[in-house]
């Protein structure tokens, strides 16, 4: 056999088993998944607690929303955590519904972090006559009633208003008294219903533009508090709201054990409730400078 043509052999023999090495590494490939995008600085879960007041202060409705990072699946959590749980406030413990009231105004993000063990990055807390300004800037919602209501009088001297049953379209004033309302005989989580289906509507129909949510969130003035500035919250509530409008959501509310009954009763978390929040927040732990929007 000539020099040549053995050249020519080995060299179609090389071809030969490169080209069989690269078809197994395509096969095997096919097989076995890429490996994801280490999650840089941007993107982590972001978490809010919003707080709303009744006429006294005490903070009927306490919802965590979360919003996961940017990914193929994005989704929207709202966690309603009873206002009657024990969150520690210094040495000692008081309500979650009772922190407002604290001259500290990081009390309740204190107190979830706290209690939960859950990474809280803002706060924002309205009081009654906020969430109506809310109401109001979204046109009102409607709302089904299995049976009349009656909410407060307006004013001194006016006549308590009457609302259902049926469809109700309800003016910021009356949601936000809806909202807060303390119906006899009614358990705290069909409270927290209530609120979180008129929340969950409101949400929906909040601005579709960043200069437009500035406008309602500025329109709150002083009676919204938060703990970060404006232009932090914009785009974090831009996601939800879009989210919300795609069903990207997921409702729950904490399980907890009532320790004290009465009009104001307290509360513990049930055993389930660290797995529940484990499964809703994966990525939010409390972290030495936490205290910010992560965004």
């Amino acid at each position: 056999m000539s020099v040549a043509r053995r050249v020519t052999l080995v060299a179609v023999g090389a071809l030969v088993i490169v080209l069989g090495l690269g078809f197994v590494a395509i096969v095997r490939s096919e097989g076995v998944p890429s490996p994801d995008p280490q999650p840089t600085a941007q993107q982590v879960e972001q978490t809010l607690l919003l707080q709303v007041m009744d006429d006294q202060g005490y903070a009927v409705a306490d919802i965590v929303l979360g919003i996961e990072p940017p990914g193929d699946d994005p989704l929207t959590v709202m966690l309603a955590v009873p206002a009657s749980l024990l969150v520690p406030e210094g040495d000692d413990s008081v309500t979650l519904g009772l922190t407002p009231q604290s001259p500290d105004t990081l009390a309740g993000i204190a107190g979830i972090e706290g209690a939960l063990g859950l990474r809280i990055d803002a706060g924002l807390t309205l009081d009654r006559l906020a969430f109506a300004g809310l109401v109001d800037a979204v046109d009102g919602v409607w709302v089904e009633l299995d049976r009349p209501i009656l909410l407060p009088a307006i004013g001194d001297g006016g006549q308590r208003r009457v609302l259902g049953p049926g469809w109700v379209k309800m003016d910021g004033i009356a949601a936000a008294d809806y909202a807060v309302l303390r119906v006899p005989g009614e358990l705290e989580d069909q409270r927290i219903d209530r609120f979180l289906g008129l929340f969950v509507d409101v949400v929906d129909r909040m601005p579709r533009t960043e200069e437009q949510m500035r406008q309602l969130l500025t329109s709150l003035g002083s009676l919204a508090q938060s703990t970060v500035p404006t232009e932090e919250l914009v785009p974090f509530l831009m996601t939800v709201r879009s989210d919300v409008g795609f069903g990207r959501l997921r409702i729950e509310v904490l399980p907890v054990e009532i320790i004290r009954g009465g009009t104001r009763p307290a509360s513990v978390s049930a055993p389930d409730a660290e797995a529940l929040v484990q499964s809703l927040f994966p990525d939010a732990r409390i972290t030495p400078d936490g205290s910010g929007m992560t965004g």
